[in-house]
């Protein structure tokens, strides 16, 4: 993993077209995270945990939490909402 941030490699992150794609969507995208769904599958995820393994690059309990999410019928919900959104 690179120690610094490489504002070059950001910007053309942010300029792929399926970025462009997500930012159009991004007030449908709110509503969405902030649905009872979306609010269920943030509790489940763990919020601070998720956040602390995102940062130590915990790749395995991020693939854990998000699986076992999306297990539960609001996960399955919100899987199938974001998929139609983005289409």
């Amino acid at each position: 993993m690179a120690d610094k941030f490489n504002l070059a490699d950001a910007e053309a992150l942010f300029k792929n077209a399926d970025a462009q794609k997500i930012a159009a969507k991004r007030p449908e995208l709110e509503q969405l995270a902030n649905s009872a769904d979306g609010k269920k599958v943030r509790e489940l995820l763990g919020g601070d945990n998720i956040e602390k393994a995102a940062r130590s690059g915990d790749i395995s309990s991020i693939a854990t939490a998000i699986q076992t999410a999306l297990k539960t019928e609001e996960g399955a919900r919100l899987a199938n909402q974001l998929r139609e959104l983005m289409k």
